[in-house]
């Protein structure tokens, strides 16, 4: 009896052994890299960000404070939210919006002056200490800026177009003289 433990359990339980910490390590090494995709993914989405926002301080769009005060959007974003998947979507989705709502063109526009009056008072609804930017800021508040900053673009826009059809006569009246 003491041979077929000492020649079949014994070894059975360590190869038992070896293979649970073979499989622990496997698991530890599978969380570990997929911590650092998203830490990567964290990082890439603030740098293209944070070109994009370079890009516009470049032409004039934004000054480097507002730059900054834009910036810490998505500095502070995971400071008081889970980093999921779900949440890395959103804040890209999010700044993405951001960029996309900013006035193209710099000071040899139309409209450069009213823009950038309406960057500006975007930038100054935006909170200055960390403890602002909480889940409820990003879910809440900060989209309904964003909209109010794009609904003012949208009616920059009507304005100018409605401007340029009153300079130029349309082709019904021109025919009609």
């Amino acid at each position: 009896m003491l041979e077929v433990i000492v020649y079949f359990v014994i070894p059975v339980l360590v190869i038992l052994i070896v293979a649970y910490f073979y499989v622990e390590t496997k698991k530890r090494k599978i969380i570990e890299e997929h911590k650092k995709a998203v830490v990567l993914r964290v990082a890439t989405i603030k740098n293209n960000f944070k070109t994009d926002l370079k890009r516009l301080v470049e032409q004039e769009v934004l000054t480097v404070n507002e730059h900054n005060a834009v910036f810490r959007i998505a500095n502070n974003f995971f400071v008081f939210q889970p980093v999921t998947t779900k949440n890395l979507n959103y804040c890209e989705q999010l700044l993405n919006t951001i960029i996309g709502a900013m006035p193209t063109g710099g000071p040899d526009s139309i409209n450069y002056d009213l823009g950038k009056e309406q960057v500006s008072l975007f930038v100054r609804s935006l909170p200055y200490a960390s403890g602002d930017h909480n889940a409820a800021f990003y879910r809440r508040e900060l989209p309904e800026l964003i909209k109010q900053l794009i609904d003012s673009q949208e009616d920059m826009f009507e304005t100018e177009n409605e401007k340029n059809n009153e300079e130029s006569p349309s082709p019904v009246s021109a025919t009609a003289a």
